[in-house]
């Protein structure tokens, strides 16, 4: 009978200290960061993911304390890589915390701004996927063979202006496909800073 005391009182213990050293074991093991979708951008006020056929060309953080006065680069994807008619889904960011419905004359402004050959038009009022107010714009640059088309969907989100963008050579995306290319953006008023 002792041995049998004996013997349950040693499995027991024996038990207890490999639970411990598995409970160790794996508080020592790092849980393995999940890898973020190339497709998607999140981030407190808004999200967007590009179609499954874009590929993912740079992203980074950002602190929208930190936005300048100027439109930066925050993600870029490209569509048919190496071909001719590629086209590219850019996400742009600068500080705004004007009014949202004024955001869209302030970018039309910069980019008339930013060089000659410049045609803004076919503004149209449009909503995000939530209903988030926006507009739908097109954009002409350049001359002859070196013209480009970028068809922009723009808001003012209360702490930055945002533009998700479409660029391709002049013929090689319609406004249709543009707005197929970005139609999955959800955004709402960024929140306290």
């Amino acid at each position: 009978m002792k041995r049998f005391k004996r013997a349950a009182v040693l499995l027991a213990t024996l038990t207890l200290f490999l639970l411990g050293m598995t409970a160790v074991l794996r508080a020592q093991v790092p849980e393995p960061t999940p890898t973020p979708d190339p497709h998607s951008y999140t981030d407190p006020a808004m999200n967007f993911t590009a179609p499954p056929e874009a590929y993912l060309m740079g992203r980074r953080e950002v602190d929208v304390r930190q936005l300048g006065q100027d439109l930066e680069p925050i993600a870029r994807w490209v569509v048919r890589p190496g071909k001719e008619n590629a086209a590219f889904i850019d996400l742009s960011m600068e500080g705004y915390d004007g009014p949202p419905d004024q955001w869209e004359a302030r970018f039309e402004s910069q980019t008339h701004g930013g060089g000659s050959g410049v045609l803004i038009k076919n503004k149209t009022p449009m909503s995000l996927l939530n209903g988030m107010p926006a507009t739908f714009v097109e954009v002409t640059t350049g001359e002859g063979f070196d013209s480009r088309k970028e068809y922009a969907v723009v808001w003012g989100d209360g702490a930055r202006g945002v533009v998700l963008s479409v660029t391709a050579r002049m013929g090689d995306v319609s406004a249709d496909e543009a707005k197929a290319m970005l139609k999955n953006v959800t955004a709402v008023r960024y929140p306290n800073r």
